[in-house]
């Protein structure tokens, strides 16, 4: 179960304390921030996946564990980390460039690549519906 504090409650809670978050020398969030904590907020997982948040302040990176209760992979468990892309430690050297030097394309790339099709020299599968 995610446990997260809602914006709203966090907000409260920073004032009663006596201030706001901007006013307090914290900095403000951001709109992917807002977006992310609505949505993390509003997701309803089954009970063989849980979301892990190394970092409370950074919901953007997290963790994803299934842990399957039948077939094959019963008893197992897969966890997948996600993270915003770091130019500075790149598993996608070519990439990371892209990301530092024009991010419009790299943001034009992700959506071909995710909608299938060819990213230079490499293809990539269909993942949207």
């Amino acid at each position: 179960m995610i446990k997260l504090f809602s914006l709203k409650q966090q907000k409260k809670d920073e004032e009663s304390a006596g201030g706001t978050r901007a006013g307090a020398g914290g900095k403000k969030a951001s709109a992917a921030q807002l977006r992310i904590q609505k949505d993390i907020n509003e997701l309803n997982l089954p009970k063989t996946c849980e979301m892990v948040f190394p970092d409370q302040d950074d919901l953007l990176s997290f963790k994803l564990i299934i842990s399957p209760d039948e077939g094959f992979y019963k008893g197992g468990k897969f966890v997948f980390s996600f993270k915003e892309p770091n130019p500075e430690d790149p598993l996608n050297k070519e990439a990371a460039e892209v990301l530092q030097t024009n991010r419009r394309l790299f943001e034009q790339n992700v959506q071909r690549s995710l909608r299938g099709g060819y990213v230079g020299a490499t293809y990539f599968e269909r993942c949207l519906k």
